[in-house]
This record gives C-alpha cells, structure tokens and sequence, in this order.
C-alpha cells in the first residue's frame, strides 16, 4: 500500500509541480499524511491499507517535492550540501520514529502516536505555508510563463539517471528492509551482534551530515564515485564475512547515505533551471527500485533457503552504481564543463 501509494504520489507531484509550483505540492503531501495516518486506528483491514496508502501517497508527493525545492531555491554552489543536510533531518527523524513510538504507544493502541503526528504535520504546514507565501505567487507566475525549455526524457543518455536511482534507492530499501532478519539469522548461527538495521541507519544518517560539510569543497561527481565504492566494499564484507558483519553494515550505510540526494543536485546542474519540474521518473525510479529488489531478496533467500543468497543482490546493485556513475560522469562531461 504505502510503494504504490508513493509511486502514485511521486507521479502526481511532477503534476502538479508544473502547474502550480513545489510550494502547493508540499502542502498537498503533508495534508494528505495528516488525513491518511489516523485511519491507521481503524479495525478493520481494508481502512487500514487504504490509510497506509493515502500517506504514503503524501510521502510521495512530499518527499521529492522539498528535495526539488530545496535545489530549485539553493545557489548552484550549495545545492549538493543543502540537499544533503535536509536528507539528514529526514534520517534523523526516521531514526527517533521508533523510540518516539514505544515511549507514547500505550498498550500496544496508535492513538496517542497518531494525534501526536497529525498535529505536528499540521502545524509545519502552516509553518511552511507562512514562510513560503511571499514567494508562492511569483513562482506560480514563473512555472506559468516559462513552461520546460528543455525537453529531457528525450535524450536517450537522460535515462542513465533513472537507472542510477533505481539501483541506489533499491540498495537503502533492500538493507533496511532485511538487516534484522539478517542479524536474527546471525544470531542463530552462533554470531552474537547489535542489531544491523541500527547501524546502518546510524552510519547512513552520520554520511549524510558529513557530506553536507564535505560536499563544499569536492565535486559532486567526487563525492559520488567515492560514496560508490564505499557502499560496494561494505556490501561484500556484509555478505562474505559474516563475523565482521557490523562494519560491513557501517560502511554500506556510510557508502549510501550521500549518494541520492548528491545525484539529484548534478542532475539539476547538467540539464538546467528547469530540470527540477521534469525530475518525477528519476524518484519513481527510486521507488520502484526498493519495492523490486527488497521482494527479490525475500524471493531468493525463501528459494535457496538463506538470506545471505538474497543479500547478494544488494552487492550486484552497488556493482551497478559504480559503473552507472562513470558512464554518466563520461556521458556528461561536455555539459559538465561549460556549467563548472
């Protein structure tokens, strides 16, 4: 419910990006979270995946509309680091989410979890709302007045950056999702360890705050190619050393972290002021990608009987990372050139 949500949402947010701007597709995500989590409460199935569906199409619409408008709204100079440190404050959350959950649940009910939130989400859009509007109109006019110059998906190359997405949101999906079954695989091998999902995050949102500093002072194309294989060796220990696990989950999330948000500021600066409204398949990609590779991992270790088969795929993605980023550094070096 909540990745086909999100892929619905993703797509309606390059809609409405288009029409009305990023500040009105904001606001649409973070209503439809706030209507869609309190059905969460509801005993009956049906209303639930329903609710689940409806919030994860706000996240769809949220989450690359502030990521977009945060590029949009940055000097070029700074995209890549303002990205990033907006994509720390999301793991930052993401990490609070289940402490947050355990202190205010009570008896195992919702309710205290789900007011909490609505009124948060509630409040940061009148926030956002109040801050934004003295710009909403003029950008309305812009996105009116100059519709998309360049046409992108209709350069054949464009698509390497969809499929650089896919495989990288495919490798965050696919560890976040199977690290603690791994880690309880582990544990019955005889392996004793914290929990793999923990570090990795905690490492993945530690890379994202680093690179917001050290992404003012080396090229994006740098501190991708460097993020790439980083998340590749951490993938082969996870998966060839078993008792040195936990430094492989540390080093793939310290590989990962930077990598999608670094991508969407050089994406923005290789096709221009206008790239913004046409990004919609490279996030669509993204989530396809976890939805895919996190089903073929559970599809491969339930075959062949171990996860550690399953988790292999994450080390092809990261394979494919690496070799996506230099085609795509080589493909669009001219463009590259004249924009440095």
């Amino acid at each position: 419910a909540q990745f086909s949500g999100s892929i619905l949402g993703t797509f309606a947010s390059s809609r409405i990006a288009k029409r009305y701007g990023f500040t009105l597709a904001v606001l649409i995500g973070l209503f439809l979270i706030a209507i869609g989590i309190p059905g969460i409460n509801s005993d009956e199935f049906v209303l639930c995946w329903i609710a689940v569906f409806v919030y994860g199409s706000g996240l769809g619409v949220t989450i690359p509309s502030i990521n977009l408008l945060t590029i949009e709204t940055t000097e070029p100079h700074l995209r890549s680091s303002a990205v990033n440190l907006i994509n720390f404050a999301w793991g930052v959350g993401a990490i609070c989410s289940q402490p947050f959950v355990a202190a205010v649940s009570r008896d195992g009910s919702l309710i205290n979890v789900t007011v909490i939130l609505v009124a948060a989400v509630l409040v940061l859009a009148v926030c956002f709302f109040l801050a934004v509007r003295a710009s909403a109109a003029k950008r309305l006019t812009e996105n009116e007045s100059a519709p998309p110059t360049t046409r992108i998906w209709t350069q054949p190359r464009s698509w390497l950056f969809v499929a650089f997405s896919f495989f990288v949101v495919a490798i965050e999906g696919g560890l976040g999702g199977w690290l603690t079954t791994y880690t309880e695989s582990l544990k019955q091998s005889g392996i004793e360890m914290m929990n793999l999902t923990v570090v990795y995050f905690l490492f993945f949102v530690l890379g994202r705050g680093i690179a917001a500093l050290v992404s003012r002072r080396i090229s994006e194309n740098a501190l991708i190619f460097s993020c790439s294989v980083i998340l590749l060796t951490g993938a082969v220990i996870l998966v060839t050393a078993e008792q040195f696990a936990i430094i492989g989950a540390a080093v793939a999330g310290l590989g990962s972290s930077a990598i999608f948000p670094t991508n969407m500021a050089r994406f923005a600066r290789v096709f221009g002021p206008t790239a913004t409204l046409q990004a919609g398949p490279v996030f669509i990609a993204g989530t396809c990608g976890a939805a895919v590779v996190s089903s073929l991992i559970g599809f491969i270790s339930t075959t062949l009987g171990s996860l550690r088969a399953g988790i292999i795929l994450v080390v092809i993605s990261a394979a494919f990372v690496v070799l996506l980023n230099l085609i795509i550094a080589r493909a669009f070096r001219s463009e590259e050139r004249s924009a440095g």
